[in-house]
């Protein structure tokens, strides 16, 4: 059993190809990554999103380590409560404790300022970016992660005289997020996050989100290597690499994944990577033996609907909005609330949900008894 408060993570970055695990650091890749998926549009219309993200001029858009520094700085933020436009770090000995190394080198600082320089200039280009209801229009938009960070010194020379107060700016679309839509749970502390393997930290977080709300999921390989990403030539070694990182998560026992296989598409001729949740990968509040009396499909809309409003607490009332709207309702109510949280701030976000999940449903012709949270 694993202990410790789980880890969580932005639900867009879970499935955008930002880092890369190839072994040449020395020559980083620097032209931009296009990635594509789709939003709901007008009308309930699917429509395509081109995401475009630009490097750092300097280092390119970083590696195995970029990525665990971009996990500890979400942390840092949620762990101080998502508030204001700094994450305090205090010091860079104090990020490279958090994942246990004591003694750090000098290297181990150089290629910290380089990690966080990167997500500092690492830029988004989001064409479709969302539908904005009120204003009836599509928004591209272009943004980053990061914005300035401030390191404090008592000598003018030397990393070894850092002082505590150190912090990094965060940009103002990521504020936005984490006030509205918020971070979607992984299921597992960070110690255990730690003793993964690149790819395998990788693949953990887009299974997490994916497991939110699907018991199984399938992609075909050549997609999944390209979100994840997994840069190797030849597609016999894509899927060599994508079965050794999902065998070590189940190996290291990662608590959401119970099996996993690689299948050839009798229709498309395409191999396709299938994924079997052993449960959904996040903390349940409600009592297991109530749990255990809702079917399984109303569980996993309930638990969808207890992340997006961070209201577990609710369950009786999600479970009740489950029950009546079903599926298609849930979908279509849980994409207003994330357009609404993407155009403007979201102070109550589980009295928004609830108003949301009365209007689907009173445009289908229901009722469901309850006042405003």
């Amino acid at each position: 059993m694993l202990s410790g408060p789980s880890g969580r993570y932005d639900f867009d970055l879970a499935e955008f190809p930002f880092f890369h695990f190839d072994k040449n650091p020395d020559q980083p890749l620097k032209e931009a990554i296009t990635y594509t998926d789709t939003i709901t549009g007008k009308d309930g219309l699917a429509v395509t999103r081109e995401w475009k993200v630009y490097p750092s001029a300097a280092y390119g858009f970083g590696g195995p380590t970029t990525q665990l520094v971009l996990y500890d700085l979400l942390q840092l933020y949620i762990e101080q409560g998502c508030k204001g436009n700094q994450i305090q770090f205090g010091t860079l000995d104090n990020l490279l404790q958090r994942r246990g190394i004591r003694t750090p080198s000098t290297r181990d600082y150089q290629r910290l300022r380089r990690d966080i320089e990167i997500l500092c200039s690492c830029r988004f280009h989001c064409k479709n970016a969302f539908w904005d209801r009120p204003r009836q229009a599509y928004v591209d938009m272009n943004w980053q992660l990061f914005n300035s960070v401030f390191y404090f010194k008592e000598k003018p020379q030397g990393i070894q005289s850092e002082m505590p107060f150190g912090f990094i700016e965060v940009s103002t679309v990521l504020q936005q997020i984490a006030r509205t839509r918020g971070f979607f749970t992984l299921g597992f502390p960070a110690p255990f996050f730690y003793k993964l393997k690149p790819l395998e930290q990788r693949l953990s977080i887009y299974l997490a989100k994916k497991f939110m709300s699907q018991s199984l999921h399938q992609r075909f390989v050549d997609d999944l290597a390209q979100a994840l990403p997994i840069d190797a030539k030849r597609p016999d070694n894509v899927r060599a690499i994508l079965k050794n990182a999902a065998n070590g998560l189940i190996q290291k026992q990662v608590p959401f994944l119970a099996s996993f296989e690689l299948r050839k598409s009798t229709r498309e001729s395409k191999w396709l990577a299938i994924f079997h949740r052993r449960y959904t990968p996040q903390a349940s509040n409600h009592p297991v033996e109530d749990i255990q009396k809702v079917p399984e499909p109303i569980n996993q809309l309930v638990r969808r609907l207890s992340e997006v409003s961070g209201q577990p607490e609710d369950w009786r009332w999600w479970r009740k909005c489950a029950e009546q709207l079903g599926q298609e309702g849930i979908d279509l109510a849980i994409g207003q609330f994330e357009e609404t949280s993407r155009i403007r701030r979201v102070e109550r976000p589980g009295a928004m949900l609830t108003k949301i999940l009365k209007d689907v449903a009173a445009a289908k012709g229901l009722s469901i008894g309850r006042t405003a949270i």
